[in-house]
């Protein structure tokens, strides 16, 4: 399988990707941010972005650069966190069709 993590031994681990929302939850509480403030700097209402936060909505591309406009992280890095999300969903779902 692609994006295999290994330990120091070089054993493989099982790493579940996370919805990036979660990592975004992360940023404003390390920066001390009130989430409804980021919300509407984001242009976005509150309960979407909580939605986001639980992985039930996902970022675009047009959200990606404006969270790159406040926290200085490239869109690109949340885009590909939202690809890898998004892929490592599909491989469960198609590998428990599967079985």
């Amino acid at each position: 399988m692609n994006n295999q993590v290994f330990n120091s031994e070089g054993a493989a681990l099982n790493v579940k990707a996370f919805h990036p929302g979660e990592f975004l939850l992360e940023e404003i509480l390390e920066r001390n941010l009130l989430k409804k403030d980021v919300a509407k700097t984001l242009g976005i209402m509150p309960h979407h972005l909580s939605a986001i936060f639980k992985g039930d909505r996902n970022i675009s591309p047009k959200l990606a650069i404006k969270i790159e406009t406040l926290f200085d992280i490239s869109a690109e890095y949340w885009m590909n966190m939202q690809t890898a999300y998004d892929l490592s969903k599909a491989r469960e779902e198609l590998f428990a069709e599967e079985h």
